[in-house]
């Protein structure tokens, strides 16, 4: 196939942003790197169960997987001219991924858990923790879509909506809700609560708190009787009101608070370079390997794992460790799909 110094990028989206923007966000990492051209295609996996089992063995059985696995699929438009490289993220779209690219025999990348395929169906196969197979790369950080600098000037136009002086220090606090091994109970509010005020006191920074889809319109309303009004410069209580506000929250305030319910949230502090402290409940039960992240985040200086109820340690800034992390996977990227022969912008 003839080389292009454009590095044009299929990004295939099953319309589920967390997934989509795990690729986004690689893209836009690449995209820092390389002079990139990209063609999203959404598309949806028809016959799931059946698909699930029978395109795995179909896509290791030769020509004939690869040319019926598209069948199985909608795509919102025809697929594109043949592109240099395939990104995608989200189980339903990895069987479509590998078959175009045994169909058009390029290198793809997939972001994620690899459903009954194998890393080495992938040029590079990206997760948090590793497979043990070939072509697995192991990211320190997982991609997002966050600009440090974009963040600034929605964090500049929020303050200015708020009338906030310059000099007022802000922290946020980004409430999820239960899932990935956690739970609220009334003793885990109470202690949320209780940091806000200490934080308070400690520091004067009032707060910009917001819950989320998953947080619930009872914990909002135990949420709401507890914090006092004068802790509160902007809020959003999402069953009542929702605004999508965590780039504007993000970077108008100093210090982030997240809760350890959502891996894409807490990533997304993260690549905000902004401080950041990941609160778990007390008992919380996660799964070992969403444990192992979360705690090599931590060890990493990336942000500080804490537990509601106890003392904060020192939280460290990130900014260094979040741009060693990007320039580590790029650099395993270039290595890994041999993309010397496209235009870099370094």
């Amino acid at each position: 196939m003839p080389t292009s110094k454009t590095l044009r990028i299929l990004l295939l989206s099953d319309g589920l942003p967390g997934h989509a923007n795990q690729s986004r966000g690689l893209v836009s990492w690449l995209s820092q790197r390389y002079s990139c051209v990209v063609k999203e295609l959404d598309v949806s996996l028809r016959f799931r169960p059946l698909a699930r089992v029978l395109l795995p063995s179909l896509l290791h059985g030769g020509r004939f997987g690869a040319a019926i696995t598209p069948c199985f699929y909608r795509a919102a438009q025809s697929l594109p001219q043949v592109p240099d490289l395939i990104i995608s993220a989200g189980g339903n779209t990895s069987f479509l991924n590998v078959a175009l690219a045994q169909r058009w025999q390029i290198p793809n990348v997939f972001l994620g858990s690899k459903r009954r395929l194998r890393s080495d169906d992938f040029a590079a196969h990206l997760t948090l923790e590793p497979t043990g197979e070939p072509h697995n790369i192991v990211m320190t950080l997982a991609p997002t879509l966050i600009d440090p600098q974009e963040l600034q000037q929605k964090g500049d136009e929020l303050r200015v909506s708020l009338e906030l002086s310059v000099d007022e220090q802000l922290n946020m606090l980004a409430i999820g809700g239960e899932g990935a091994g956690y739970q609220y109970d009334s003793t885990s509010v109470q202690q949320l609560v209780q940091l806000m005020e200490q934080e308070h006191h400690r520091t004067g920074r009032r707060w910009l708190l917001t819950t989320s889809r998953r947080t619930g319109a009872a914990l909002e309303q135990q949420l709401r009787q507890l914090i006092p009004a004068e802790l509160l410069a902007d809020a959003v209580w999402w069953s009542e009101a929702p605004r999508k506000v965590m780039a504007a929250y993000m970077g108008a305030a100093d210090q982030l608070f997240v809760t350890a319910d959502s891996m894409s949230m807490i990533a997304e502090a993260i690549s905000s370079t902004r401080p950041t402290v990941v609160l778990q409940p007390e008992k919380a039960q996660p799964e070992l390997r969403y444990r192992d992240a979360l705690q090599r985040y931590d060890r990493l200086g990336l942000c500080r794992l804490a537990e509601l109820g106890k003392p904060l340690a020192l939280v460290p800034s990130g900014s260094a460790a979040v741009k060693e992390a990007r320039e580590a996977l790029l650099d395993q990227l270039s290595a890994q799909l041999d993309l010397s022969h496209f235009q870099c912008l370094n």
